[in-house]
């Protein structure tokens, strides 16, 4: 389809790395030597960017004429990127050229990248700083969004059928769906279902990084300054650090940190363990990790599913009793 309008722009590249541009996304932080914990910051965090890229760096773009209409400071500002960094460079486009053509009546298909295509679902669903951390996009698989008169994303599981009485298709993401997220993938299951075993492992592996690295530091600030550590950490220590981790909304919900705190609560009050060693912390620590495996992974839901629709009906229906209900207390 030859006389179907297509735009490009520089916009919709993907995040710039910075400095990290180019390396092993596992290997990074021993190569550039920087913390692990950080880097899987820089990654999934919202607001947190990469070391800055230089411009004797091998990947520096300055140079390539495909970027030679920008000014200075569009380059200095893609030397690296936040998340939010990427939102700021993607925004003007979609608001100037994108949502025009939507109230146009046009239907729009964006082809980019797995961190613009984040970015974008952010400002869409106004899905928080927090819990955009946790989402990941499936690569090469489709993502359908319907918008209302206001440019509103529907819901999938209720608007769409019970509302405007729209056949739905494709599946919505189970663990997503209560951070906001209004999407549908039009993939298969099986494909699906083995990019979130990915999702929730690498996760998994940011958590485990962030358990060692309380453990280290207690084990360090244990052995005093400009002493070897012995290696032998306090259970009710750890258990506080990680207690106190997790009072804020960015690691309150980690099931790791969930788990290894359960598992140090029954060594305190059960065998009264009061001391671990960091082997002893680290055969912990994986036997968690392992008992994760799978437990984490919510389904895809089948929009075509019938017992589902049934469920997704009826809750719609209570929302507008609830909806009257409350109009009639307002009066």
């Amino acid at each position: 389809q030859h006389w179907v309008p297509v735009t490009k722009t520089w916009r919709l590249n993907e995040r710039h790395y910075g400095a990290l541009q180019g390396y092993n996304k596992d290997t990074a932080y021993a190569e550039l030597g920087i913390d692990q914990e950080l880097v899987m910051e820089m990654r999934r965090s919202y607001h947190t960017r990469p070391p800055m890229m230089r411009d004797d760096h091998q990947f520096w773009h300055g140079n390539d004429r495909r970027y030679k209409g920008l000014s200075n400071e569009q380059l200095d500002r893609s030397r690296g990127e936040s998340l939010k960094d990427t939102a700021e460079r993607i925004m003007p486009f979609f608001n100037s050229v994108i949502i025009p053509s939507l109230r146009s009546g046009n239907k729009c298909i964006v082809v980019s990248h797995a961190n613009t295509i984040r970015t974008l679902i952010k400002q869409i669903d106004n899905i928080s700083d927090e819990d955009i951390k946790q989402m990941s996009i499936p690569t090469g698989i489709p993502l359908l969004y319907r918008l209302d008169k206001d440019l509103r994303p529907v819901d999938p599981k209720f608007e769409l059928e019970f509302q405007y009485m729209v056949e739905p298709k494709g599946f919505t993401w189970a663990t997503s769906h209560g951070m906001g997220f209004h999407g549908v993938y039009l993939g298969d299951l099986e494909r699906l279902q083995d990019i979130q075993r990915k999702r929730d492992a690498t996760n998994r592996d940011w958590q485990s990084i962030i358990l060692k690295n309380i453990a280290n530091a207690i084990s360090k600030e244990s052995a005093g300054e400009g002493k070897e550590s012995d290696g032998v950490i306090e259970t009710r220590q750890l258990w506080w650090q990680i207690h106190t981790k997790m009072q804020t909304r960015e690691f309150g919900n980690m099931a790791l940190l969930s788990r290894m705190k359960e598992h140090l609560e029954k060594l305190m009050f059960q065998r009264k363990q009061r001391h671990l060693t960091m082997p002893g912390f680290e055969s912990i620590l994986k036997k968690v990790h392992l008992d994760m495996e799978g437990k984490v992974v919510e389904p895809f839901v089948s929009l075509l599913c019938d017992e589902d629709r049934e469920n997704r009906q009826k809750r719609f229906y209570d929302s507008l009793v609830d909806d009257l209900e409350g109009e009639c207390l307002i009066k």
